[in-house]
Order: structure tokens, then sequence, then C-alpha cells
């Protein structure tokens, strides 16, 4: 059995170019894909395996511990959102991520046909993770829409998009936090007689609290973006070779997915609003291939591969959930490298490219080398990896114990911000 794990300290690499406005969802398909990367260079084998890797910034339980504080800070109404807003400006343009994999797997029999040997194995993999956009922003209807998450009745979100929507409902609310006619708070001007609105919506308001969604509408507002996704893979991964040159793998599986897009502001954050999962999940289950064909000769090898390629969808989400936000695009990769060995030592020169939507191809581009030492036909050794991208300088330390490998990864910025998000 192969076990590993692989503790990163990281920060999400750039957009497509630096002036280009953050979005959550698709910082998160780098950082995706970019540890994908790092998994792939280590590949399992045909062997049963048990694979854990855990991955965060340096500073993301923080973030979490100090917007816990900030919602239970006690006092008056001005006094908590004082509190949030410090919490929000201390990480003000900064992004805090976290993500964990775990694969499970056992090999079955090998087989050769028209001179192609193939490994089967079945595998099941769970991945989830998170990135956290905070930013200051002035706040349009759409995006106070966003500030509810799913449960918002149609009627309510219909009112709230109306033109003039924040100067009528700043009329209508008595709140003054951030000062008088300045103010929205969506929950008293919907509860407000003058307000005419569907009894859907009037009952949904009734069970809200007065103060969750209250934000001023002429100054920016601190907030941040939660994006979070999980992912269940199960199927037949199945790699081969032809003669002595070709390999590659054709894996075949059902992808179960689930995510959620939320915004939170700092009124929230000092209500002490805890963020839920949404009562109806946009879970859908789709039938998903991958495929990798390469070439290697003497000491040096190259891929290209296609990963997450969606064949059909197998399972519709919940009726009057919310539509996915990740979308189903798949991963195309480049791959090149040279092993030169020394008796015992070794060293592996590489490069390559991965491109997905949401960011740029030069997002993609990485070249670095691993230096290792191995004995016992491989299964004992020490391996370091050095890898630079269009951001980071990665390290990266493995420890190979026959049936184990441990491996550890920090990456340190290239330069102290990528546009407006810091990099830690």
């Amino acid at each position: 059995m192969k076990r590993s794990l692989f503790l990163k300290s990281f920060l999400c690499l750039s957009l497509i170019q630096s002036a280009s406005a953050y979005d959550v969802v698709d910082r998160y398909k780098l950082i995706e894909d970019k540890l994908k990367t790092e998994a792939m260079m280590r590949p399992f084998g045909h062997d049963f395996i048990l694979d854990i890797n855990a991955s965060m910034n340096k500073n993301a339980l923080d973030f979490v511990d100090d917007v816990k504080k900030a919602g239970e800070t006690q006092g008056s109404t001005g006094d908590k959102l004082n509190a949030a807003n410090a919490v929000l400006a201390k990480y003000d343009k900064t992004e805090q991520s976290i993500k964990v994999n775990l694969n499970i797997g056992i090999p079955i029999f090998s087989f050769t046909a028209w001179d192609v040997n193939v490994k089967p194995n079945l595998r099941v993999n769970a991945d989830m993770g998170a990135n956290i956009g905070i930013k200051s922003e002035l706040l349009t209807e759409e995006k106070i829409v966003d500030l509810f998450g799913d449960e918002i009745p149609a009627a309510l979100a219909t009112e709230i998009r109306k033109a003039g929507f924040f100067g009528v409902c700043a009329g209508r609310t008595t709140s003054t936090t951030y000062g008088a006619g300045k103010t929205c708070d969506v929950i008293e001007y919907c509860n407000n007689p003058l307000t005419s609105l569907p009894a859907e919506a009037k009952l949904y308001c009734s069970t809200q609290k007065v103060g969750e969604y209250v934000f001023p509408t002429e100054q920016a507002v601190p907030n941040f973006d939660l994006f979070a996704k999980l992912d269940v893979k199960a199927g037949l991964f199945n790699e081969f070779t032809s003669g002595e040159h070709f390999f590659g793998h054709w894996n075949i599986y059902g992808l179960s997915r689930t995510d959620i897009f939320q915004k939170v502001t700092s009124s929230q954050i000092a209500a002490g609003q805890e963020i839920e999962l949404p009562k109806k999940q946009n879970t859908e289950t789709t039938l998903q291939t991958d495929l990798k064909f390469g070439y290697k000769n003497s000491n040096y090898s190259t891929f290209l591969a296609a990963e997450e390629i969606k064949i059909s969808k197998m399972k519709e989400r919940e009726t009057g959930s919310k539509e996915q936000s990740y979308g189903y695009d798949p991963l195309i990769r480049f791959h090149a490298d040279a092993l030169y060995r020394w008796n015992a030592l070794s060293i592996q020169p590489f490069l390559g490219v991965h491109k997905r939507s949401g960011y740029g191809f030069s997002d993609g581009m990485y070249l670095g080398a691993d230096a290792g030492a191995h004995v016992w036909g491989d299964r004992l050794g020490l391996m370091l990896r050095g890898m630079v991208d269009k951001q980071y300088l990665t390290l990266t330390p493995r420890m190979k114990l026959w049936l184990m490998q441990l491996e550890y990864s920090a990456k340190a910025p290239l330069k102290s911000t990528d546009g407006d998000t810091k990099l830690s």
C-alpha cells in the first residue's frame, strides 16, 4: 500500500492580466490546477493507494479565527460593525484558500491486447476546497441579491433589482449605522407597510433579523466572496503502454459535484450570521473521462492530456437550487521531462503548461527540476524539487519509505502583489 501526506503553504496564482477584476471562482480554478500539476509529478502506479493532501495559505486559519471573534464582539451594533470592518480591512485585497483531497485505489488484474498493456484500477477520489476573496466595493443591486444566498424569494430578488431601489430603501428604513439617509436595511425595508411585495416575500422577511443586511448606499463596503466546491469521483482509471515508446491513460468515471458561492458583508459578520449550506443543494452527477497520450525514448518523455471531459449528465441538480458556478470546462495539459542518473543520484528537469477557462495561458506555464537519491529500486530515497512559474518559487522536499512517502511543498512569492491582490 502507498500512502503520502502532502502539506502545502500557498496562495493562488495570477489571472489572465494583472488588471483583470478579481474573480473568486477563476482564482480557485488556478489554485486547483496548480495543485493537480504537483500531484501529477508523483504518480501512484498500479498499486493499492491511500493518498491524503492538505493545502492552505499561511494565514487562512487566522482569518477564520478573526472573523469568528468579530462575530462574538460584545457591545452596541456600532461596536460590532467596527470590529467586523477592522477584520476585513486587515485582510483587504487578500485571498484565503484551503483544499483537502483523498484518494483510495485498488488495482485490477493487468492484461495485454494488440500489443497494448493495460493496468486498470478502481479508484475513489474526494476533493473539497474553498477560496475567499476579501475586498471593499460598492454594492450593486445584483450583489445585494447574492448576499441572501439561494433562499431569497424571486419576488424579493426582483424588487431589489429595480432601478432606484437604493434610494427608496434608504428612505423607508430607520437604521443609522452608516448615517441617516444613506443606509439601506433590506429586511427593515421589506417589512415596512409602505413596501408592496407578494406574501411569499413578506413571510420570508418576517423570519429574518433586522440588521443582518445593512449597507451604505453611497460608499464602498468591505466584504468577502466565498466559493467552495466538493467533487467526488469513482470509476476505472486505466494506464496503458504500447511497445517501448508510447504510454498514457484512459479514465472513465462518475463525478458528483456540489458548489456554493456566497457574498458576506461586515454587517452580516457583526450580526453573527453563520454561513450555511443551501437547503436545496445544486449537486449534479456527470459521466466524465480523462485522456492522456505520451511518447518516451531513452531518458526523456513528453505527453499531452485532457482531463475532466464531460461526456453526459447523469443527474440534474435539484429544482430550485442555484446554478453551479464552476462549470465543466476540461483541463488541457502539456508536459515534458528528461531523467539523468549517476548511480543512486538523479536529476530530472521538466517544463509544461496547463490551461482551463478562467485563467490565461501564461498563468499555467511552469519549469523546474527534481534532484534525488534513491536505493533499492527507488523504494527508499530523498528528493528535492524546485519549480518556478509566473508568480511563485516552489520548493518541495519528499521522503520515500517503501510503502509510504511524505511530501511538503511551500510557495514563496516572486512579487508582492498581482493586480490588486496581495500574494502571501
